[in-house]
């Protein structure tokens, strides 16, 4: 039932379940906080109860409105302090409750006032008067029935003594004095006065309400107004005195006039109400008896004062067919009576019975001749058997004999007992109530056939009778014997099979022969006394205990399946295990049969291991991911979630973490394998090494003992490919597990499949790496090779130095003039380069100026003890470890490599050699540098030389032409100008710089005569003079050196429109060589001083080379020239 409740309070902030504790409460909750919302809520619906809050000025407004607008509503007031209540104008008074009870005492307020409601409401609503007085005659409460059947209000009702209602005073004395002197309650008849004086017959309940002492407290009682009743009573008095039954009066057309008041009691109608309606004889008769009724009606009609009786079905009040036995009287001539009176017996149980009885009695016949075996009875006289009473037809087939042979002469029972069994058949009866079961030897009848029979007797309670049921039980008999038979012959296979045989129901074994003992190390009170699943493996107990439950309901799984078992000793066995659903003692069981296939399975268990090992393994060719891969697949296989794998260096006798898991992660794995750690232990002995508890294991580094948190024990292995030792694998379980000798086996296994495999891939790695290195020290040959510039050389021999697990590296020169090493190249530095470059070493100061003086390599591990020339930028760039290494050639030193580490050096062997062979290949870098620096140097003085020689050549040729001083510098210098201003190479305006010096040289050849005329030269003298240029091509086309400078000194007189001498090329025909010199040529020409004229202007002379662009000159070059000239004016001035 869902409450309905209000809560009028000034503060609704929180649920008010919450608040008063009422939480478990069903209930639908209503909140008003201020008095015109509460006369809202109250007006809109009502309440099973009101909780008031009251306090702080709130609470009286508040409860007169409950009062005004919900006078019948029960409430709870709740307070601080007491508050002055209003007077209560109701059966229901309002409760006070203190918040510091909550919240059973709003509960118990809340269940009293609702429970009074509810009083309350069933008081005012009965239909029969309700009252409560004291013994002086003050009534205390009466209901609306009573004040509207006296015709009081209930004000006025509360007003009167009782006494002034009865109309003989001595009537309710007698009453309270019946009432007061027993508990019994009293009924009785009497007249009651009404208000307006009229007289009302009641019938009346009264009873005295005693206290706990006896002492009477009030007077309670219940009236039913009976004056109609009492009016009819006395009219048919005549007709009531004469039928014991249902009584009705009726007209002779069948309109009822009268029934008697148990017409309620038979058939379930009111007595008050049944005919406040006209009834005639159809209303209640079955329809199908109507027909008979009306027959019947006209029967009695005709017959007056005649008594008829008939039988029919009728219709009680719920519609249920009801037979009636009808004695009818015609008194519609007697005055007093005038109808017809029906004296109606309810036969319907009678009839019931009857029809039960018979049906009973066939059904048990029935049953009797359909059981196969032979009931009887028979007395009892003294307690021995005595004359048989009852023999089942059976008797004949079972028995050999008829039952009316038996009953005559019972010794054709007796006397075929087997004499051994005769005492037992014939002998003494059981006690009254108890059962008899009894097995014997019969010859049957005239076949003379021996039987076994089984007989169960009872002795009825008077022991008067005995009552049996015999059958043949010879198969029965015979089956269990040879079920006996079968029993034993499966003990024995049982006992002697090679297989766990149980049978289990209820959870708990009731049946586990030899094999299961001796496979589970329990004993047989042991299995039998806790339930199957403990003995299960735990990470297999809910598949099984799933399979095992559904087989016991008779479900279809799978009947054979593998799983593990934990034995006495805590060893794991594996059964392959078979198991039907079948009976045991009556009830549903599971037998099961299992082979302990534990070496097998665990074989299979290894395949499987390593056939996944093998496909994690195969997931990628890096050495890392693989052994990561490879430590998941183990902890997976170990069920477990920590572990680690640790790979060994034999010639360093060093340790480095490829991979972990779990609470290893953060524990810093050992650098070296020593006896002082488990891990070395492990490698340097190559034997597994088993600790119940990692934290308090003696051989647990100290330093770490801390990370390692308790209970969690297991083993670590050595991983070995053959007699090589790889690393070591660490493997933790939680207690209370600890792995077991086959988990060992299996765990050696994987470690051998790890070992080869890191063994492979390692070899696999070192010869990438190998590869690499060789790759590397190719690319730098390739660079000393491509190029001679030293500092490129250097750059790829530090790129392939972090090739190894180094953190930065240096190349330092050495300086024979001043006797230092300076930095010349760095990598991997944090500190800026050219802070780096400043910092020189003197030589045999420092490791570096060690290693060069003495030409060995200097090795320093701890840089912040020892840390060199520059303690202050190494300690700062964070360097632990360093290797200083000579660089030599032909024993004369060159240089020093330096190599840094910011952890702890861990070089293998091979990348040592890697490293040495890096320094080799940077001393040939610098030694091949040094030897093209002295090449350069004695190039650049055979060119020196060179053009010496071109000037002195060049300084003849001026001498014997008479040219101005200085013609072939001024030109040469001019020439190279406007080269770089036209964008030539470095290359070619080198050699076009010789060109420039040696650009008349083909004057030698010409003769005196022809050179030094004063005067014009004929055409024979100027042939000869044209033959210059092709003079000084012959002379220096055989000089390798002065080939590429030919192009001047050969074709400086050619012009571009094609004019020119001595081969007439036009354009772009003519070097670009030619070109320019030919304008800077003649351009000095113009303004110099000649014997046979003064200079020009070098305003005419920039016109006439101006005026020439196009015919003599090429144009570009002209451009390129006069911007020259300006650029060098601009410059001057």
């Amino acid at each position: 039932m869902v409450l309905r409740l209000l809560l009028a309070t000034k503060n609704p902030a929180e649920d008010p379940a919450t608040r008063l504790g009422l939480e478990d409460l069903l209930a639908e909750w209503h909140i008003a906080r201020e008095p015109h919302e509460l006369k809202d809520v109250l007006s809109k619906g009502a309440f099973d109860a009101v909780i008031l809050c009251a306090g702080q000025g709130y609470g009286l407004e508040e409860l007169q409105l409950i009062k005004t607008y919900a006078p019948d509503t029960p409430v709870i007031v709740l307070m601080n302090a007491e508050i002055e209540p209003l007077p209560d104008t109701t059966p229901h008074t309002v409760e006070y409750v203190s918040t510091s009870r909550l919240p059973d005492g709003l509960r118990y307020a809340l269940n009293k006032l609702i429970e009074r409601k509810r009083r309350w409401e069933l008081f005012e609503s009965v239909p029969v008067g309700l009252y409560r007085s004291t013994p002086d005659g003050r009534i205390l409460e009466a209901n609306s029935t009573l004040c509207a059947m006296l015709g009081y209000s209930r004000e006025e009702l509360l007003g009167l003594n009782a006494r002034a209602l009865y109309l003989e005073a001595a009537e309710r004395e007698s009453l309270i004095q019946q009432a007061i002197h027993s508990d019994l309650s009293v009924v009785q008849r009497y007249t009651l006065q009404r208000k307006d004086g009229g007289i009302v017959w009641v019938e009346g309940y009264f009873r005295a309400v005693r206290d706990n002492h006896g002492q009477v407290l009030y007077l309670e009682g219940s009236v039913i107004d009976i004056s109609e009743q009492a009016r009819m009573e006395e009219r048919f008095r005549a007709l009531v005195e004469n039928t014991s039954d249902l009584i009705y009066l009726m007209d002779e057309s069948g309109t009822m006039l009268y029934a008697s008041p148990n017409v309620g009691q038979v058939l379930g109608y009111n007595p008050v109400g049944y005919l406040q309606k006209p009834l005639s004889v159809p209303d209640f008769v079955h329809p199908q008896d109507r027909p008979y009724a009306e027959a019947a009606l006209e029967d009695l009609v005709r017959h007056p004062g005649e008594t008829r009786e008939y039988r029919l079905r009728i219709l009680d009040a719920a519609g249920e067919v009801r037979h009636a036995h009808i004695w009818g009287r015609n008194l519609l001539h007697d005055p007093a009576v005038r109808g017809i009176v029906l004296n109606v017996r309810d036969v319907t149980e009678e009839d019931r019975l009857r029809r039960s009885l018979e049906e009973e009695r066939s059904r048990f016949k029935a049953m009797v001749e359909a059981l196969s075996g032979v009931v009887f009875q028979m007395e009892l006289r003294s307690g021995q058997p005595g004359q048989l009473l009852y023999v089942s037809p059976q008797a004949r087939k079972i028995l050999g004999y008829a039952p009316e042979a038996l009953l005559q002469n019972p010794s054709l029972w007796w006397g075929n007992v087997h004499p051994e069994d005769q005492a037992r058949m014939v002998g003494q009866a059981g006690p009254p109530g108890a059962v008899e079961v009894l097995r014997y030897r019969y010859r049957r009848g005239q076949s003379g056939q021996w039987v076994w029979l089984r007989e169960q007797r009872i002795t009825d309670p008077g022991g008067q009778t005995l009552t049996g049921y015999t059958y043949d039980a010879t198969s029965e008999i015979e089956a269990q014997r040879a079920l006996a038979e079968q029993e034993a012959l499966f003990r024995t296979l049982s006992e002697t099979a090679p297989a766990l045989i149980v049978v289990w129901q209820d959870n708990c074994l009731v049946y586990a022969n030899p094999e299961a003992e001796r496979i589970t190390g329990y004993s047989l009170a042991d299995l039998k006394s806790r339930p199957i699943w403990e003995f299960i493996h735990p990470l297999d107990r809910e598949r099984v205990q799933a399979r095992g439950l559904a087989r016991l309901e008779g479900r279809d799984v799978e009947s054979r399946y593998r799983f593990r078992i934990q034995t006495k000793a805590g060893q794991t066995r594996w059964l392959d295990y078979s198991a039907a659903r079948v009976d045991f003692r009556g009830l549903p069981a599971v037998l099961g049969v299992g082979f302990d296939v534990t070496e097998a399975q665990e074989h299979q268990l290894d395949l499987e291991a390593v056939v996944r090992l093998s496909k994690a393994l195969r997931r990628s060719d890096d050495l890392k991911e693989m052994l990561e891969a490879a430590l998941d697949e183990t902890l997976a296989i170990l069920d477990t979630s920590v572990g680690s794998i640790l790979l060994y260096d034999p010639e360093g006798h060093s340790l480095e973490e490829a991979a972990s898991r779990g609470w290893l992660v953060p524990i810093p794995a050992p650098t070296i394998a020593q006896e002082e750690s488990i891990s070395g232990w492990v490698l340097l002995h190559g034997k597994p090494y088993f600790s119940r508890e990692f934290v308090a294991d003696p051989k647990l580094r100290p330093s770490i003992r801390h990370l390692v948190p308790p209970g969690w024990g297991g083993v670590v292995l050595p991983l070995q490919a053959g007699s090589v030792r790889i690393g070591a694998l660490t493997l933790a379980v939680a207690h209370p597990r600890e792995i077991t000798e086959r988990e060992l086996k299996r765990l050696e296994l994987i470690g051998e499949v790890i070992g080869n495999a890191a063994r492979r891939a390692s070899l696999r790695q070192k010869l990438e790496m190998r590869v690499g290195q060789l790759e590397a020290l190719r690319a730098i040959d390739q660079t000393i090779n491509a190029s001679l510039d030293l500092h490129l050389a250097l750059e790829m021999l530090c790129e392939q130095l972090m090739r190894l697990p180094l953190d930065a590296s240096m190349v330092l020169l050495y300086r024979k003039e001043s006797h230092v090493l300076t930095p010349i190249k760095a990598r991997g530095f944090r500190s800026p380069l050219s802070e780096i470059y400043r910092h020189s070493v003197p030589l045999g100061q420092g490791h570096a100026g060690r290693a060069a003086l003495e030409r060995q390599p200097v090795a320093v591990d701890d840089l912040a003890r020892d840390p060199g020339f520059a303690p202050e930028l190494t300690l700062r760039e964070g360097f632990v470890a360093m290797r200083a290494l000579p660089l030599l050639a032909k024993g004369e030193l060159l240089g020093v490599l330096i190599a840094f580490t910011r952890r702890s050096w861990s070089l293998k062997a091979d990348e040592k050699e890697f490293l040495e062979a890096l320094a080799t290949q940077g001393a040939i870098a610098i030694e091949n540098s040094h030897l093209f620096e002295d090449l350069q140097r004695a190039k650049l003085e055979l060119e020196v030389a060179y053009d010496l020689t071109l000037m002195g050549w060049a300084q003849a040729v001026e001498l014997r032409d008479q040219e101005t001083a200085g013609h072939t510098q001024r030109v040469t210098e001019l020439t190279v100008k406007l080269a770089q201003q036209l964008g030539l190479p470095y290359e070619d305006i080198e050699h076009l710089r010789r060109g420039a010096i040696l650009h008349d040289v083909g004057k030698l050849g010409v003769p005196d005569a022809v050179l030094l005329k004063p005067g014009q030269l004929n055409e024979e003298e100027w042939a000869l003079m044209r033959k210059h240029p092709t003079l000084a091509y012959q002379w220096l086309s055989g000089i390798p050196f002065l080939r590429k400078a030919l192009a001047i000194p050969y074709a400086h007189h050619e012009r571009w429109d094609g004019s020119g001498y001595p081969r007439g090329l036009q354009g772009e025909a003519i070097p670009l060589e030619a070109r320019i010199f030919a304008v800077v040529d003649v351009y000095d020409a113009l303004t110099s001083d000649r014997p046979y004229r003064q200079a020009w202007p070098k305003e005419k002379a920039l016109a006439y080379i101006r005026e020439q662009s196009g015919k003599q000159f090429d144009p570009r070059v002209v451009e390129a020239f006069l911007a020259l000239i300006d650029q060098d004016s601009s410059a001057s001035e």
